[in-house]
């Protein structure tokens, strides 16, 4: 079918559970852009709008295969579903897609009162593959406002993870006005599309001297070429001591690398290192011990939250813990850390992908809750912790106290909570034999001091604290739980459709416990 290009967008129907379809988009026959499908005339479930901007004014041909025939509608503007971020099971605080697939977070960067969130997305379905780099941004981390698609695939691959880099000395030599150059460093996923067929993974640039409304691929890409399999996610922070960029890169396995570059556009290889049970996704940051800002840690972490904290001098990582772990739960993956915050914010804050499936929506996965970075001794080791960031406390809407609450052996405490999006702490004496229960909404805890072990939904952590009082909180969304232990030292990010149904929080001991402090807030839907 030939069409021309006079619109933004082309709108296509698209069925949960139709057989996915290649859809080839050709100008004077030269493969110009492809996408998988799930393409449905008859029974369609929602509608997908594509970006073709980029080729307005050409007369353009598309190809599907299996064949059917085409029906090319147009629109100058994107979704407007009145039920938009109104579905019934879209998460209240936590970022999602208006419509496709969102997965990995990327370019978490601050820019001239900005925070800009890039992601892994699949605008032609709710399904992972057609990777662009989708786009929002933020005053504060927590209301997003979607923008268009950032990155598009390309002759060199599908656009996979990556980050960005403010570059505030113009050392790329790519500013050309006022504004600071956003540099977008990504993995051209070779091989992953008709159009990049044949063609490895390498690591690629594109830039914005806009403040990060239009990107532009830089011309000499790939910036580091192909090294092993299917190397990819770059991420680049600046080493202040060194005065160079250092880039960590996922190769193969459980091995990773480390780049330095002085100019962010050449880069050198000094380091390979193992991350024991880990893949994909590198971050690599430097954090103060116990807020000590004479006692700098780095932290290496990879895909799953395994990590290490050693030192780093500019050229060599060295580690000082064995590998650890920090997120225990079923569905936070792929974190990455903020390159830069607004001035004066020296916080170390990061985003993981939930990874829980929601199922029937025309969008799929989330974000998980911004959260703070600290490293922390407990006993004579130092961990990695993680906690919502102070910006949470926006959403709040009503908080009720309850202290000094004992819990007597076969005993049941309840608290009726009618709210929907809540934010629970609790803070719990117990004793070092004690055992305890809590659920809500379907939500299972169990504390089994004894043993040193905490599980929720399912899945099980050690408790590293005190033995003999521990402090819970709980972000509560319509799809999902995420559980902090301790302040951040156990982590969990859990999948589930929330039952309000059972809308008794509830906390059952085999011992006496007391509860010293439960607050419960409500939380307004960042929609």
């Amino acid at each position: 079918m030939i069409f021309q290009c006079d619109s933004k967008y082309l709108i296509f129907p698209v069925g949960h559970h139709a057989q996915k379809k290649s859809l080839a988009f050709y100008h004077e026959d030269k493969l110009v852009y492809d996408l998988e499908i799930e393409l449905d005339y008859v029974q369609p479930d929602y509608e997908v709008y594509i970006d073709m901007e980029r080729f307005a004014g050409l007369q353009l041909k598309a190809v599907c295969t299996p064949g059917i025939e085409l029906f090319i509608q147009k629109s100058a503007a994107g979704c407007n579903d009145e039920q938009l971020y109104k579905e019934k099971f879209r998460p209240g605080f936590h970022f999602s897609a208006k419509r496709g697939w969102l997965n990995d977070p990327n370019g978490l960067v601050w820019h001239e009162g900005r925070y800009h969130l890039f992601y892994q997305h699949n605008p032609a379905g709710c399904m992972w593959g057609n990777m662009h780099w989708g786009h929002a941004v933020s005053r504060d981390f927590i209301h997003w406002e979607e923008r268009d698609i950032a990155l598009f695939p390309d002759e060199l691959g599908t656009m996979f993870s990556g980050c960005a880099v403010v570059d505030e000395d113009n050392r790329a030599g790519l500013q050309t006005g006022g504004q600071k150059t956003i540099l977008l460093y990504y993995t051209a996923a070779g091989g992953t599309s008709l159009l990049s067929k044949n063609h490895p993974y390498t690591q690629c640039l594109a830039y914005s001297t806009d403040g990060g409304n239009c990107f532009v691929k830089y011309d000499r890409n790939p910036i580091i070429g192909h090294i092993a399999k299917d190397n990819r996610d770059p991420k680049v922070v600046y080493h202040k001591e060194s005065g160079r960029y250092v880039m960590s890169l996922y190769l193969d396995g459980n091995q990773y690398a480390l780049f330095v570059s002085e100019n962010l556009l050449d880069w050198t290889l000094i380091q390979n290192i193992d991350l024991c049970d880990d893949a994909e996704c590198p971050d690599f940051y430097p954090l103060q011990v116990d807020g000590d800002p004479n006692n700098i840690q780095w932290v290496l972490s990879g895909a799953a939250d395994r990590y290490l904290i050693g030192s780093f001098d500019g050229r060599k990582f060295e580690s000082h813990t064995e590998v650890r772990r920090l997120h225990y739960g079923k569905n936070s993956y792929a974190s990455q850390t903020f390159y830069c915050l607004a001035d004066g914010d020296s916080r170390r804050v990061r985003l993981a992908w939930n990874t829980f499936h929601l199922a029937g929506m025309p969008f799929d996965r989330s974000m998980t809750t911004p959260c703070e970075m600290r490293l922390k001794t407990i006993g004579n080791e130092v961990f990695l912790c993680a906690l919502p960031v102070v910006e949470m406390e926006k959403l709040l809407s009503g908080t009720r106290t309850f202290s000094h609450l004992p819990v007597q052996p076969g005993q049941c405490h309840q608290v009726e909570v009618k709210e929907t999006l809540v934010d629970i702490s609790l803070e719990v004496a117990c004793g070092e034999e004690a055992e305890f229960h809590i659920s809500l909404f379907g939500v299972y805890i169990q504390c089994d001091m004894l043993n040193g072990q905490i599980s929720c939904i399912g899945e099980m952590a050690p408790i590293i604290g005190e033995a003999d009082r521990i402090k819970l909180r709980m972000l509560i969304d319509r799809t999902g739980v995420e559980l902090y232990v301790n302040e951040g030292e156990v982590y969990f990010s859990t999948g589930l459709l929330i039952d309000y149904n059972l809308n008794r929080l509830e906390i059952k001991a085999t011992s006496k416990v007391i509860i010293e402090e439960l607050r419960i807030s409500e939380m307004n839907s960042i929609w």
